[in-house]
């Protein structure tokens, strides 16, 4: 199971990452850089942002979950148009290799359900169709907890690979801010404190080719499982 997870979930990373990795990597350690998007993300910002407009956009909100509308943000409110084959974005799978992410969020839960025998499918159009935010929110944290979690055990396994590491490691960043970063800096602080130090720390567990330094594998596991330990405390469902 886990490595059917590996070759199948979307490892995203833009093919400019692909392209340039020594400049990924000189980002690693900079406090303001700030991630790169994909398709999943910006689906995932846009279903937040609709999900907490007052004028109640769910049935727009209900579209961008299962892929039938992409929607960009503009001054004064949203504008949207129907998916066409060829608006999807790069992203990479396990083997590294660029393909186009032609799916959904809705998609995406959908494999998760059947790969973990979670239920984020039903639980997350339930709550659409009730109108009900914060079940919807709820559901898609404990989404990004186990896309977090596939991401990082696939970039433990390819420590002795910069190329990975520095493709990667941007999108634990994204992946962490887009939905989780938000909801531990207001309603745990702490927790959210120390994901923000057991991120750093992975960090620097990443081996410099230019210094010669070796990559600490054990001490990023130590920090993933921290880091999961924390996630996984902070979305629990009572």
């Amino acid at each position: 199971m886990r490595q059917r997870a590996r070759i199948v979930v979307l490892l995203l990373a833009t093919a400019v990452l692909a392209l340039v990795p020594c400049a990924a990597r000189a980002h690693l350690f900079h406090k303001t850089y700030e991630p790169p998007e994909n398709q999943m993300t910006r689906d995932t910002r846009l279903l937040q942002l609709l999900l907490d407009d007052p004028r109640e956009r769910f049935e727009l909100a209900r579209r961008v979950w299962d892929g039938t509308t992409r929607v960009r943000i503009k001054p004064g409110g949203f504008r949207r148009w129907l998916v066409r084959p060829n608006e999807p974005g790069m992203v990479f799978k396990a083997d590294y290799q660029l393909h186009r992410w032609s799916a959904s969020l809705k998609a995406e839960a959908g494999r998760i359900d059947g790969q973990y025998g979670t239920a984020l499918v039903a639980r997350i159009e339930h709550g659409l169709a009730a109108r009900h935010r914060d079940a919807v929110k709820t559901a898609l944290l404990e989404m990004y907890v186990v896309l977090l979690r596939e991401l990082l055990e696939t970039l433990w396994q390819h420590l002795d690979r910069p190329e990975a590491t520095a493709a990667l490691y941007p999108f634990v960043l994204r992946y962490y801010s887009v939905n989780l970063e938000g909801h531990l800096n207001t309603s745990r602080p702490l927790a959210a404190t120390t994901a923000r130090a057991a991120l750093d720390a992975m960090a620097r567990a990443f081996g410099d080719p230019e210094t010669g330094a070796p990559p600490a594998p054990e001490g990023f596991d130590r920090q993933r499982r921290r880091l999961l330990r924390v996630l996984g405390e902070a979305v629990a469902r009572p």
